[in-house]
């Protein structure tokens, strides 16, 4: 349950000279590396698509949860508070967290204690992805033992929604088109397949009436109860 839910709570103005798209739709392709034999088994049941939805200020990142539900992600970046709607084996639960009390889920969902050091440096390479000019950054994490390094991609057509909030990834001015994210020695990689700009309406937004609203702690339990009281 903690892998998932790193997963879960895991772009600025300028542009190349092109228009600044700040209203519409993303699709994402998800591919993964180096999974251990009994999740390569199931990677069938891994989700390998994504949705995500942005206007102004407030984004929605839809995603798949292996047949079991669908979980959506929505960012408020006036309020900033993140609302996370879960659709897991017909139950509707939404959680409600600031940015403050989620630097403090992530730092609790850590399952080491190994002191780590990201820092970010952007290369003068180009390459299209959806149509977008994108310039690639490579993050380097690094710990007391060694150092990995992630490649990513990024463009300056779209606002920095998903990047501007994470303190490691501040430099990257602008949005990640193609990223990966490690957990476990496992890899996910996100790539935008194709962008729509499209009306979006405010409803994607909001919490609809018939999901209930619970703390952490509650989701917890009834997640846990509800999988039999394993992790998973």
């Amino acid at each position: 349950m903690k892998s998932f839910f790193t997963i879960l709570l895991f772009i600025s103005s300028q542009t190349w000279g092109q228009t600044l798209i700040k209203e519409g739709k993303l699709f994402y392709d998800i591919s993964y590396q180096n999974l251990n034999a009994d999740v390569k088994r199931n990677e069938h049941l891994l989700p390998h698509d994504a949705s995500f939805y942005f206007k102004d200020k407030k984004t929605r990142m839809e995603m798949g949860l292996g047949g079991k539900g669908k979980n959506s992600t929505i960012y408020d970046g006036e309020t900033k508070k993140t609302t996370v709607l879960l659709n897991i084996f017909g139950k509707k639960f939404a959680l409600i967290q600031t940015d403050s009390e989620l630097v403090e889920v992530k730092k609790s969902l850590r399952t080491d204690t190994i002191s780590k050091e990201t820092s970010v440096v952007v290369v003068d390479e180009y390459k299209t992805i959806a149509d977008k000019r994108c310039q690639k950054a490579l993050v380097y994490i690094k710990t007391p033992f060694d150092t990995t390094i992630n490649e990513c991609w990024f463009t300056k057509e779209l606002p920095p929604y998903n990047t501007e909030n994470d303190s490691n990834l501040k430099s990257i001015n602008g949005f990640l088109m193609q990223y990966s994210i490690t957990e476990n020695g496992m890899t996910m990689v996100m790539k935008v397949k194709m962008i729509q700009s499209i009306p979006i309406e405010d409803k994607m937004f909001e919490i609809p009436a018939t999901y209930q609203v619970v703390t952490e702690q509650e989701l917890n339990l009834l997640l846990g109860a509800m999988s039999g009281g394993s992790e998973n």
